[in-house]
């Protein structure tokens, strides 16, 4: 089995990477490396490809589930071993692989910590390449499997102030995935969650093989040009990705508001128009359509050059727009579903499912 090991130099710069594909979603570099610094000592922590594992062999996926009402949120160590011990107490075999939900950048770590204490080696064919607002689009089509029943298990919460949870669920991934988030908000915002397991056949033809890699190979570039300047990582990027950069300067108003449990909301910069549910979802000058999810919409900061997350956004910070066509990435399954994209359009009141030529 070909396969690599995981270090500290990996892990940024797969990480820095993340953080550029997770669109504005996914949570923040210092979380997870964290998470990664944390697996990496316990390790030794493997990468593998899909064609490393016997094609009968059993891949799961690690995920957290979050809420944006983030009261206290707790998610340990333990509660990520327990999310896929679950499924192997309720009589599921032994993963040959585990693989992420999404390359977001907290997402990028999911199943480190899993894999380093269990001995289970990481597989490079996340559910998807970038990041999305929703676990449907990060099931690989799953949903569209007829008779498919999902697997859920979760745990998280704080044992010392009595919120922690742990439980499996088993139905359609629509409702399994909507009580799950539930159960987050419930415990203070956040659960790690093993879901669906599937052969490594089915991860090869409907995740993202290589996503990994793609942002190991952007994070490397972005982490090479920062000794020069903020302007020169985000060029670094749109050089890998073949992208548009729009400098705008200050952001003039941010419109925000919850929906669907998802933080949700428009940003207005220099006459162009930014909406998002958690990821960066259309964007649009005069009218015009310029991008759409899942092309990667994205905010830098001019003056740091790191990321501008949607749950950050703030009038008044310097934001340089970063847009990449959809074809530049690795896309996973659940990509290739418009009525995923359903929700997205009801809840921004903008058309997605027009643009949509996947």
């Amino acid at each position: 089995m070909a396969q690599t090991e995981l270090t500290r130099e990996l892990l940024e710069a797969a990480v820095l990477g993340a953080s550029l594909l997770g669109g504005g979603g996914g949570g923040t570099v210092e979380e997870a490396l964290e998470v990664g610094e944390m697996a990496l000592k316990i390790g030794p922590l493997h990468l593998v490809d899909p064609d490393d594992l016997a094609p009968s062999g059993t891949v799961l996926t690690c995920s957290t589930v979050t809420c944006p009402h983030r009261k206290d949120p707790c998610i340990t160590p333990r509660a990520r071993v327990r999310s896929v011990e679950l499924l192997l107490e309720s009589g599921g075999p032994r993963p040959s692989g585990l693989i992420p939900n999404e390359c977001g950048t907290t997402g990028m770590v999911n199943g480190w910590i899993e894999g380093a204490i269990l001995g289970i080696p990481l597989v490079d064919a996340p559910c998807n390449g970038r990041a999305h607002p929703t676990p449907e689009m990060g099931s690989m089509g799953l949903h569209l499997v007829e008779g498919y029943i999902s697997s859920q298990s979760f745990a998280g919460g704080s044992p010392a102030k009595g919120a922690y949870i742990e439980g499996i669920l088993r139905g359609s991934v629509e409702t399994v995935s909507n009580m799950i988030r539930q159960d987050a908000c419930v415990v203070g915002g956040i659960l790690a969650v093993a879901r669906n397991p599937v052969n490594a056949v089915y991860v090869k033809e409907n995740g993202a093989p290589g996503a990994v890699k793609q942002a190991i190979r952007l994070g490397t570039a972005m982490k090479g040009a920062a000794e020069k300047s903020a302007g020169a990582v985000i060029e670094a990027a749109a050089e890998m990705l073949s992208a548009t950069v729009i400098r705008c300067g200050a952001v003039d108003a941010v419109d925000r508001f919850t929906a669907g449990g998802i933080d949700t909301g428009t940003a207005f910069l220099g006459g162009y128009e930014v909406t998002f549910w958690k990821e960066y979802m259309t964007l649009e000058k005069d009218g015009e359509r310029l991008a759409t999810f899942p092309d990667l919409i994205t905010l830098f900061d001019g003056d740091t050059g790191r990321i501008i997350p949607s749950d950050s956004l703030q009038p008044g910070m310097n934001a340089v727009i970063f847009i990449a066509s959809r074809r530049e990435l690795v896309l996973g399954g659940g990509m290739r579903s418009p009525g995923l994209f359903e929700p997205a359009e009801k809840i921004l009141g903008k058309p997605i499912l027009p643009f949509l030529h996947i």
